[in-house]
């Protein structure tokens, strides 16, 4: 039943130009923040050369360094991949709750419940 519920729908691969525009997008909200490519390399423990190739789309980006890179560029893990729902407000909230109590962040939920009601 899975199966056929998967073959249905319009499942797509991963081209190597998603790579290359994904690698433009690190690229690009790296630039934004003044950030040099050695800086990420090294923010990822990786080489120059090895982050070199991601921004130009000549090697996939591993997951776990997209991962990292999201929250280090502040940009969405959708916006890399698919270049949409880039939402840093939501990476400002996250921030904002780090290091607080749980009765701060159940109230913090509170607020944004209601007025989003």
């Amino acid at each position: 039943m899975k199966k056929e519920a998967v073959a249905q729908k319009d499942v797509r691969q991963f081209t190597e130009e998603e790579w290359r525009a994904m690698g433009i997008r690190i690229r690009e909200a790296r630039g934004k923040l003044g950030m040099k490519q050695i800086d990420l390399a090294t923010f990822l423990a990786i080489g120059k050369n090895q982050m070199y190739r991601i921004e130009s789309g000549l090697t996939p980006c591993k997951t776990e360094y997209l991962f990292e890179i999201s929250q280090i560029l502040g940009v969405s893990l959708d916006y890399l991949y698919f270049g949409e729902n880039e939402c840093s407000e939501v990476g400002e909230i996250v921030e904002m709750c780090r290091g607080k109590g749980i009765k701060e962040i159940r109230k913090a939920v509170g607020i944004l419940r209601a007025f989003f009601a």
